[in-house]
């Protein structure tokens, strides 16, 4: 349940549609141009300032939920993987 209570969280936090859950929304963000390797993310975080990443940084740490970042996605060899 720890894990509803951080999304509902970071839901509350972002502006709508800035948090990704469920398989169909989160499946484009299990893997970068590496492939073979695949990890299903509990959800997608999308920030839009620097002040929202303080905050999604904050709140994950409070819940000891694991982040994994991500930027341009320009890379092809699994440097976003956890």
């Amino acid at each position: 349940m720890a894990c509803m209570s951080v999304i509902h969280e970071l839901s509350r936090t972002l502006p709508k549609g800035n948090v990704l859950t469920g398989e169909e929304n989160t499946r484009p963000f299990e893997c970068d141009g590496l492939s073979v390797y695949r990890q299903k993310p509990l959800a997608v975080v999308l920030p839009q300032s620097v002040e929202q990443i303080k905050q999604v940084l904050k709140i994950c740490k409070a819940h000891n939920t694991p982040v994994v970042t991500r930027g341009a996605g320009t890379g092809l060899s699994g440097g976003a993987m956890p």
